[in-house]
């Protein structure tokens, strides 16, 4: 072998070993690129910026401010602590929307069934639907930036107050289907109470820290709202009656859980006591959004049983009479 030919194939040999060591250095950096960009899809409390700080035993499992709503909605397939709270309330919400398509298929229909009936019982619907998409819409949204945060919370809040109202004026239309004096009453108590809320839900003056107590006040009076008619009922009807009209062990129940959830969400339990073990399973906002629709479908069942009460028992009475 001579001399060049020797040379030659030295420098093949060189040129071979750089390109291998080449490829071998593009492949470990894209390796290297797509686990950090995996990784780093989700942050520790540490961190994410302040405004985006709200339970400290939830440690891992951020979203970090993104500024891009197409990020945002990218955070919809993968894990992380906020997937619970979106399709907690997004899958039930949308199923609330469909029932209203289907609602003469889904409500039990007497010979007596107008479209008023379904009128109140798809009030209801939407307001399920209303209140679970903007809660799903904003836990969605809120790693945007404080700005989007602040608006998603206050839809938030407004579906709340939606959903209370719809809820309310659907049960009182059969609680006192022959009294419409005492349902318009109740119905535009429950309305008022309502507006006053969304009122202090938007308005950036209500919203300031001076007038938290006032709000907190304003809620919990809409909530006891609820005691009037119930009241109204027992004295007009007497309990037997009432009980059966409203179905109150179905409203009592879906009290419980919203108390509950309320409780244990105030609370941050489980978290509180086992910080970072419940970053994206099961912890007290995740139960608390599933309480939620478990009332919201306790509300439900009273509201059929109240319609079929009218329908089997009131109604026949009436024409008797």
């Amino acid at each position: 072998m001579t001399t060049r030919t020797k040379m030659k194939k030295r420098s093949i040999n060189k040129n071979s070993s750089s390109i291998e060591i080449e490829d071998k250095d593009k492949t470990l950096k894209k390796v290297v690129t797509h686990t950090t960009s995996t990784k780093r899809k989700l942050y520790t409390w540490h961190e994410i910026p302040d405004w985006q700080k709200d339970n400290e035993y939830i440690h891992g499992g951020y979203v970090k401010e993104t500024n891009s709503f197409t990020e945002c909605i990218n955070s919809l397939f993968y894990i992380h602590n906020e997937t619970v709270n979106i399709y907690s309330h997004l899958i039930p919400g949308l199923i609330s929307l469909g029932l209203v398509t289907i609602d003469k298929y889904c409500v039990p229909k007497f010979n007596t069934t107008t479209m008023t009936d379904y009128l109140f019982i798809d009030l209801f619907f939407v307001g399920a639907f209303a209140c679970l998409t903007m809660s799903s819409t904003f836990h969605c949204l809120k790693s945007h930036s404080p700005g989007v945060a602040k608006f998603g919370n206050k839809l938030d809040y407004l579906g709340i107050v939606v959903l209370i109202s719809t809820s309310m004026v659907s049960i009182l239309y059969y609680g006192f289907y022959d009294n419409s004096f005492m349902f318009y009453l109740f119905s535009g108590i429950t309305l008022m109470f309502g507006t006053a809320c969304a009122i202090v839900s938007l308005d950036e003056k209500f919203r300031a820290r001076e007038w938290r107590a006032y709000r907190a006040a304003m809620f919990v009076m809409f909530g006891l709202s609820a005691f009037l008619p119930i009241g109204a009922g027992l004295i007009y009807y007497g309990s037997h009656e009432t009980w059966t009209r409203v179905q109150l062990k179905w409203i009592i129940l879906e009290g419980l859980f919203y108390i509950f959830g309320a409780f244990l969400y105030g609370g941050r339990l489980p978290e509180k006591y086992c910080p970072g073990h419940y970053d994206i399973w099961g912890h007290s906002h995740q139960i608390f959004h599933v309480l939620v629709v478990v009332a919201a479908l306790c509300h439900l069942m009273g509201l059929i049983e109240s319609y079929r009460y009218v329908h089997t028992y009131m109604i026949p009475l009436m024409m008797q009479a």
